[in-house]
Formats: structure tokens, C-alpha cells, sequence
């Protein structure tokens, strides 16, 4: 148990170590703040409101403002740290670390955001056209809207008990 926690720690320390290379060498200034943010959004590695972000930071850095928070996502955005997702958690934007591509399904129960990884066919009529309307398409990404695994499972039991 102590030996897995030890890596763990090792890892994250690694990968904040990455991370703080990285905004370096994109010319970024690296402050705590900064760094806090990202750790957490990379930590948690799910999709963060601002505001949930805000509240974890604010803990470690009590005068930390919304302001702060949304100027350094966007300049996390801008480098390519932290994708901004258009889908809205409660009505609010969520925030993920950069990653390979993949969907997302918004709950319609629990609100909960869960990573769909689906691959685009070569035949997907959308990528198989050079150009639409005169915008070449390099990437698509859908938001799905449905029942998370937990919610379809509460959904059959409530339908099993009327039944």
C-alpha cells in the first residue's frame, strides 16, 4: 500500500514536472497559481468547471478571483493544455486536459460527462468530403445525450419494480 502511494506521488510529480516544462518552453510565466490549476485539471483528469477548479485552487491560494482562473484557463486553452468543451455541465462550460480525440455524452439524469471513444470511419461522409461549404474538416467531435451506465441501470430497476 505505502509502495503504491509512493509511486503514485513520483508520478504526479513527474507529470507536473512535464507539465511546468512544457508552459516554459511555450513562453508561458509559470506561477503557483498557474501550476495549481493545471495540476488539479490534469489530477482529475474529468470535466471541471470553472468554478469547481476555482474552489479546489482557492483552498491553496485563498485570494485567488474568478478572473484568475479564467485568464489562465484560456491561456491553457490557447497552448493547448486544456480543451474548453462546448457541451455544458449544469450550464457551464467544462474544462479537460488536452487528450487524443474522443466524444463526450452529457447525462440527461445525473448531468454527469462521460469520454466516448468512438473512431470516425473512413467513410464517415463528413471527413470523406474534401471540403464543405468551403471549410476543409480536419477533425469531428459529437456530443452525445443520453443515460450514463448508472442512470439506464436505475431506470430498468424502477421499470422492474412497476412491472
Amino acid at each position: 500500500m505505502i509502495n503504491k502511494m509512493y509511486y503514485e506521488q513520483i508520478e504526479e510529480v513527474t507529470m507536473m514536472n512535464e507539465a511546468v516544462r512544457r508552459l516554459k518552453e511555450k513562453g508561458v510565466k509559470v506561477t503557483p497559481q498557474r501550476v495549481a490549476i493545471l495540476e488539479y485539471i490534469v489530477k482529475v483528469n474529468d470535466h471541471l468547471t470553472a468554478e469547481e477548479i476555482h474552489n479546489y485552487v482557492k483552498s491553496k491560494f485563498p485570494s485567488i478571483s474568478m478572473a484568475t482562473v479564467y485568464s489562465t484557463l484560456q491561456k491553457l486553452i490557447e497552448i493547448g493544455e486544456v480543451e474548453e468543451l462546448s457541451i455544458k455541465k449544469r450550464g457551464e462550460a467544462c474544462f479537460e486536459p488536452k487528450s487524443e480525440g474522443h466524444h463526450h455524452l452529457l447525462c440527461t439524469s445525473c448531468g454527469k460527462i462521460l469520454n466516448i471513444a468512438l473512431d470516425c470511419p473512413p467513410d464517415c461522409p463528413i471527413i470523406k468530403q474534401s471540403l464543405i461549404k468551403g471549410c476543409k474538416v480536419n477533425e469531428v467531435q459529437a456530443y452525445l445525450y443520453g443515460l450514463c451506465p448508472e442512470c439506464l441501470r436505475k431506470e430498468k430497476e424502477e421499470k422492474a419494480a412497476k412491472s
